[in-house]
Parts: C-alpha cells; structure tokens; sequence
C-alpha cells in the first residue's frame, strides 16, 4: 500500500510539472500601425500571401523538452487581413484590381521560427520571421527582404499558450515593417 501511495505521488508530480504544448493561437492584427503614412492617396493591390514553409504546423520548439511548438493557424490569411488594414491606416486604397493600382505587391512568408529555453537569467525566448515581399511597379520588380527577430526573458513557463504575446508582437512589428516600407514607393 505504501508503494502504491509513492507511485501515485511521484505520477501526479511528474505529471503537473510537464510541459503543457497545445496549438499556439494567433489573434487578429490589432491595427496599432502608427509608422510612415503614404504621402498622397496611392492604390494598392495587395495579391498572393503565401506561406512558403514546408511544415505549415510547426513553429519552433522547446529546447530543454525537445518539443515542437506548432499552430494550427493559417498565417498566409491572418498576414494578409493584417497587412489589408495596415495598408488603409497607412492612407492606401488597396480595394483596387491587379489593373487599376498603383502597383501590386506579393508577400511570402519564408520562415517563422521560435525557440523557448528555460534559462534562469538572460533571454529566454527567441524568435523570428522572414518574409519576402515583391513589389511590381509598371515594368519594375523589386524584391523585398523582412526578418523580424525578438528575443526576451520570459518567466518560467509550462505551457506554450505562455508564448502567443511574444509571436503576436513579432507578427505585427513585421506587417508595421513592410507598410512602413511601401509608402516609399
């Protein structure tokens, strides 16, 4: 009965203290774009989103667990509907066709990595985007290179839902980034 009781203790220790790793959400652009504004009313047609990783689900990993941090979401979609309300704050009219803009953008999300360590002191939690925008203006194409990377001290965590603030904020300092940008043209 006593090995019993130790079993069942050493069970519900080591189970409350295991790394809790459900899919990593990921909110809507909160529209805090307060960069650059285009300096006259320019139409832009914003195209093909797409994300070009090849494991669409995984989005970095735990260091010490050795687990993977995976979402379920659809950043190609989330990436535009942000960037489509960055662009109107910025002054830009981008419900316009490939035919009528001024000229017309593509975005390719490349990369998008994490990585959580349990460090006591120092940065703890690292990450990063890379995207690729072209922007076709007339008969000119330019390619575009974003890579937004963060790193914090993040207090001991045992759950990935802990790690959402710090891939939202990544998330929307790249899509300031690339509007900031677009208004040079």
């Amino acid at each position: 009965m006593k090995n019993l009781l130790y079993i069942i203790l050493i069970a519900l220790f080591l189970g409350g203290c295991s790394y809790k790793n459900d899919a990593i959400m990921l909110k809507a652009y909160d529209g805090d774009y307060a960069g650059e504004i285009a300096k006259e009313k320019k139409s832009i047609h914003l195209g093909l989103v797409q994300d070009m990783r090849a494991d669409k689900r995984v989005i970095g990993y735990v260091q010490k667990e050795g687990t993977k941090l995976y979402s379920d979401v659809d950043f190609a979609a989330q990436y535009q509907e942000g960037l489509k309300q960055a662009l109107r704050v910025a002054g830009f009219n981008s419900d316009v066709t490939s035919d009528n803009a001024s000229f017309n953008v593509e975005v390719h999300i490349k990369n998008i990595h994490v990585v959580y360590s349990d460090k006591l002191f120092g940065e703890n939690l690292k990450g990063e985007i890379d995207i690729e925008v072209i922007v076709k203006k007339e008969s000119k194409v330019t390619t575009l290179n974003f890579k937004e990377s963060s790193a914090k001290w993040m207090a001991p965590s045992y759950d990935s839902k802990d790690i959402e603030p710090f891939l939202q904020s990544i998330f929307s300092n790249s899509i300031d980034d690339i509007v900031s940008r677009l208004t040079k043209y």
